[in-house]
């Protein structure tokens, strides 16, 4: 417990100040809103992916699980999505996962899901995005990485660089909320 905060505080102290200590990130290093912002080139834990590097990954590892984490309103046991959500062929959405502070009910919904994604193998390859420019998605891969996933990947350029690359996209909507209507 006082090496991972160490090693929080150390993080910290050698990352924020790149961004500026301007009160963007919390404590333990997570960004703050608002999340779209240009982001840096790395996330701890994780490996960055180019929309190129992606396809290459895809193609050697069919069985990684694409995650993507573009917030969508939520209220009274639902989401309030009235229009399409297009990402990436094969995606699967968690939405609301990449805040901060991230709540309970989202946490728990976040690792309910990479429970069932990964059949419960915390060494299954990862990759979380949303879009570009978009720190939700370095959230998520930042925290899972250091949760103990061992194959965690960001794909920094999101939907709108794949799209950009000539990538197609498709329609999805939020993977299910389990329970009794929340998260």
């Amino acid at each position: 417990m006082i090496r991972r905060l160490l090693l929080t505080l150390l993080v910290a102290a050698v990352v924020l100040p790149a961004f500026g200590d301007d009160g963007s990130f919390n404590a333990e290093g997570y960004r703050l809103p608002p999340y779209r912002s240009p982001t840096p080139k790395v996330v701890e834990g994780a490996v960055t992916l180019n929309t190129e590097a992606l396809k290459e990954m895809l193609s050697a590892n069919p069985d990684a699980v694409l995650i993507d984490v573009y917030n969508v309103g939520y209220a009274n046991g639902g989401f309030l999505q009235d229009t399409p959500h297009w990402t990436l062929p094969g995606a699967i959405w968690l939405p609301n996962t990449g805040n901060t502070p991230l709540e309970k009910r989202w946490r728990d919904y976040l690792y309910r899901h990479l429970q069932q994604l990964t059949e419960d193998n915390r060494d299954r390859a990862l990759v979380f995005f949303c879009r570009a420019d978009c720190w939700l998605s370095w959230n998520v891969a930042k925290r899972i990485a250091a949760d103990g996933y061992t194959s965690v990947y960001w794909y920094r350029n999101g939907v709108d660089g794949w799209r950009e690359a000539g990538g197609k996209v498709e329609a999805v909507r939020p993977e299910p909320v389990v329970g009794d209507g929340n998260p």
